[in-house]
């Protein structure tokens, strides 16, 4: 089972949202109008020709520090099922989710599923106002150089975007127990999915022992 996925290089609508300005409408290639796309939840799906990581790729690892200073390493979860989300206190789609993202662990957590969010090249001040704001229940790492950002930012994704940081900003990765990426969501922001709908969906078929 997939969660719905449309893909970038189809997108009318350009992801630009928090990556780094308004957004923009891709060239038209006939005078026909576009079919109307439907409301509902998407996200931008990370494609093998975008580049590496994508679906089927092993999660980069990495070592960053929590809400406490305490040092957390993503491959400590494997044997679990891991929520991985990218996060800032500026953008207004992770603000939209913020409390979503709460609901959304404590919902699975008691199936198993970790959880960990990772805060994209903020200072101190901004870091805690992300953390404050809604006290979510597991760790919000501090990638404080956007070092781990830039290394889940594949070549070709939003090649426009020259601070590759901002890449990822409000995306959302579910990994098997493997460390195995099972899902990689950029956010559409023309529907924009704040419930986690199709990240909750790929942690359903990964449960379950889908693809």
């Amino acid at each position: 089972m997939r969660a719905r996925w449309i893909s970038a290089s189809a997108l009318t609508i350009v992801l630009a949202a928090c990556g780094g300005g308004a957004q923009t409408s891709a060239p038209v290639a006939s005078a026909k109008p576009a079919a109307p796309v439907e409301d509902t939840p998407r996200v931008v799906e990370i494609t093998p020709d975008m580049g590496s990581p994508h679906v089927g790729d092993p999660a980069p690892d990495f070592e960053l520090p929590d809400q406490d200073g305490k040092p957390t390493k993503l491959s400590s979860m494997k044997g679990s099922v891991v929520v991985l989300a990218f996060v800032t206190s500026w953008c207004p789609f992770s603000k939209a989710e913020h409390p979503n993202l709460k609901t959304f662990a404590e919902a699975y957590s008691p199936k198993g599923v970790k959880f960990v969010a990772v805060d994209i090249a903020e200072p101190e001040a901004d870091y805690r106002t992300y953390v404050n704001r809604v006290a979510l229940p597991f760790p919000v790492l501090k990638d404080e150089k956007g070092t781990v950002a830039k290394s889940y930012a594949p070549p070709k994704a939003l090649p426009m975007l020259e601070d590759r940081t901002r890449v990822v900003v409000t995306s959302t990765l579910v990994l098997d127990a493997q460390g195995t990426i099972r899902f990689f969501g950029l956010t559409d922001t023309a529907h924009f999915d704040a419930e986690f709908v199709n990240a909750k969906r790929a942690v359903d078929a990964v449960l379950k022992g889908g693809t």
